[in-house]
């Protein structure tokens, strides 16, 4: 269920830390360590990390419903660190740019 990042265009499995690093790049353009071709986050990766953010303000209005404000930092923390953590396993690859709309 849980892959790492394979470059679409010659095969190679990208490590964690690899992968890990390459997502802090914040560029749209990822270079294969392998094949040196571009490689881009998906469409469907996009979404689906868009959907984690969504989640994670849906949690913090807790708070006004009389959930202490200790629980709802420390679940949020927990949350982003574990998406942290899985992030490099969540991402698939494309050899070309998808519009996400």
């Amino acid at each position: 269920m849980l892959h790492l990042p394979t470059c679409q265009q010659c095969g190679y499995k990208w490590g964690w830390i690899e992968a890990f690093f390459k997502m802090f790049t914040f560029k749209k353009k990822l270079r294969c360590s392998s094949c040196d071709s571009s490689q881009y986050v998906s469409k469907k990766t996009r979404m689906l990390l868009s959907q984690f953010i969504f989640i994670s303000l849906l949690i913090a209005p807790l708070i006004s419903y009389g959930v202490p404000k200790g629980y709802v930092l420390a679940f949020e923390i927990a949350a982003c660190a574990l998406v942290i953590i899985l992030m490099p396993f969540i991402y698939k690859l494309s050899n070309k740019d998808e519009q996400m709309w």
